[in-house]
């Protein structure tokens, strides 16, 4: 029987702050907790932020706008987000997303796993503030490194310029 079998919540105030790439990042529901079934990750965006086009092999993602304005773009198409509004994104489709404006993202995704990439890839920081500055070739070099860990392929640069 799985161990998930009451509610897992969390918020900022009760976890590490994670500083992935040029995003303030934090873990509310673990993977861990939900028997992988899920994981929940806010994500403080600098403006211009853009990770590269990538896959996500076997996770069907949810992006949910809290605050300003992204881009997502996939092969195909740009689909523009403000507050308020979300896109659910299929396991196995390339997809990015671009901060147009400085945002706060909610990114789910089902099975869970994104959390631990972002713990992977990005440094556990005292600050609470959104980094202002592209991400370092370091942090870049970890994305690439360790995708394909967790089922991540990256298939393309990013959407737009730093």
């Amino acid at each position: 029987m799985s161990g998930f079998t009451l509610p897992v919540s969390g918020d900022r105030t009760e976890t590490q702050p994670i500083q992935f790439l040029d995003t303030l990042s934090f873990v509310h529901v673990p993977s861990d907790e939900t028997d992988r079934r899920w994981s929940v990750v806010e994500m403080q965006l600098r403006e211009g932020h853009a990770p590269p086009l990538h896959v996500h092999e076997h996770a069907d993602e949810c992006i949910h706008v809290i605050d300003g304005t992204i881009h997502v773009h996939t092969e195909e198409d740009k689909q523009e987000l403000t507050a308020d509004s979300s896109v659910v994104l299929p396991r196995g489709e390339p997809h990015s997303l671009h901060a147009v404006t400085e945002a706060t993202i909610i990114a789910a995704d089902s099975p869970g796993g994104f959390d631990k990439f972002v713990a992977a890839v990005g440094e556990p920081t005292e600050e609470r503030t959104i980094p202002t500055t592209p991400p370092s070739e370091a942090a870049i070099g970890r994305v690439n490194e360790l995708a394909s860990d967790h089922d991540i392929r990256i298939v393309g640069p990013p959407p737009v310029g730093p």
